[in-house]
């Protein structure tokens, strides 16, 4: 599955430049699969923002 965009990082604080990108991995790991994370309680319902905005 293709996924194209552009990955904007600013690192906020850190000395250690192996930890601030496994850091930033893990946390773009964990908005992803928040993100990407099937809500249950809209099983079978057409994804739609219409109403919404």
């Amino acid at each position: 599955r293709a996924f194209p965009m552009a990955l904007h990082l600013r690192s906020m604080a850190g000395v250690n430049t192996h930890h601030i990108i496994e850091g930033a991995f893990k946390a773009f790991a964990r908005v992803m699969k928040a993100a990407l994370a099937i809500d249950p309680s809209l099983a079978g319902a057409i994804p739609s923002t219409k109403g919404v905005l």
